[in-house]
C-alpha cells in the first residue's frame, strides 16, 4: 500500500479549500514524512498550491529545528490525477540507455558507462537474456559479450517470472 492513495482519498473527503500538514496526518494516521513528501509531489504535479509554512517548535526534551507545517490549497481536481507514472531515469534506464547506445557489449562496459553498481548490471542483464532481449555472442578475454537483439526506445517492463507486462 502506498502513501499516495490515502491521502488522496482524505483530500477528496475532506470537504476543505486548505488543509495543513497535521490535517492530513490526523485524517489519515500516517507518519509525518511520507505523507510531507506526497503533499509536496502533488504541489509539484499542480494540484496543491503551497499557501504558507508555519513552523511548530519543539517540545519540551525535543531536539532539532522547528518542524514545517505547510497550509496548502486544493487548485486542481485530484480524482483526474493519473495513477502512479513510471519513474523516468531510475538505475535500470540508464542501464537500458546504455546497452542501446553500445548494441554489442560486456557487462563490464554497461557498468562503466552507466554508473550502476556490478550486481545491479549482472541481474538486468540475466533478466533481459532471460526475456529474449539479449544474446550471448562469445567472449573478449574473460568477459562474456552480449548482442541487443530486441531494440525499442523505452525500456522494457519485465515480470519477476521473467514475462513482459506493459
Amino acid at each position: 500500500m502506498t502513501v499516495l492513495d490515502p491521502v488522496i482519498q482524505y483530500l477528496l473527503t475532506c470537504e476543505k479549500k486548505r488543509v495543513t500538514l497535521a490535517d492530513v496526518m490526523n485524517g489519515t494516521d500516517l507518519p509525518r514524512r511520507p505523507v510531507l513528501r506526497v503533499l509536496d509531489k502533488l504541489t509539484k504535479d499542480g494540484y496543491l498550491k503551497q499557501v504558507s509554512d508555519n513552523h511548530i517548535m519543539p517540545k519540551y526534551g525535543e531536539f532539532g529545528p522547528p518542524r514545517r507545517n505547510p497550509t496548502w490549497e486544493i487548485i486542481n481536481d485530484v480524482k483526474s490525477r493519473p495513477k502512479q507514472a513510471l519513474h523516468k531515469n531510475t538505475m535500470r534506464d540508464r542501464i537500458w540507455q546504455a546497452i542501446r547506445a553500445k548494441r554489442h557489449f560486456t557487462r563490464l562496459d554497461i557498468t562503466r558507462t552507466s554508473g550502476a553498481t556490478r550486481r545491479a548490471v549482472d541481474e538486468y542483464v540475466l533478466i533481459l537474456e532471460r526475456a529474449g532481449y539479449l544474446r550471448r555472442t562469445g567472449k573478449d578475454g574473460k568477459f562474456i559479450t552480449f548482442m541487443l537483439i530486441k531494440n525499442q526506445v523505452d525500456r522494457p517492463i519485465i515480470g519477476p517470472a521473467g514475462g513482459h507486462h506493459e
